[in-house]
């Protein structure tokens, strides 16, 4: 009897584990999207990013994060793509048989300049 107790405590510990994990690995989803555009895009310090949305992306396994990207002067949407474990980041172009999926997402299509390097369509691309 005292094995089946042990048993069921042990599956509700688990259990609670995975539940608390899940936040923090959604949150490092949307931090990780956060800091790739900081540090790729090289915004200046009174710039301001805010999550949109996070949901699942046409790529398998990962997630499609829109960002703003808010200054005082223009307001720009970013996507980047974050795998599902939070080890793998891209932020770029997506193309889907031909169609540009992040242009589509942001609705931006001219030259967007938000930092001290420019983001054009095309510049960075990863065609499925």
């Amino acid at each position: 009897m005292s094995k089946i107790f042990l048993g069921i405590v042990a599956l509700l510990c688990l259990s609670l584990f995975s539940t608390v994990n899940a936040p923090l690995k959604e949150n490092n989803i949307v931090q990780l999207a956060i800091q790739t555009v900081r540090i790729q895009v090289d915004l200046p310090e009174e710039a301001e990013i805010k999550l949109v949305e996070k949901r699942e992306s046409p790529l398998p396994d990962f997630y499609m994060v829109k960002l703003l990207v808010i200054r005082k002067d223009k307001e720009v949407p970013i996507v980047v793509y974050v795998d599902r474990s939070a080890e793998k980041v891209f932020l770029g172009n997506l193309f889907i048989r031909g169609e540009n999926i992040t242009l589509k997402e942001t609705g931006d299509s001219r030259l967007s300049k938000i930092g001290s390097r420019s983001l054009e369509p095309g510049e960075t691309s990863l065609y499925y």
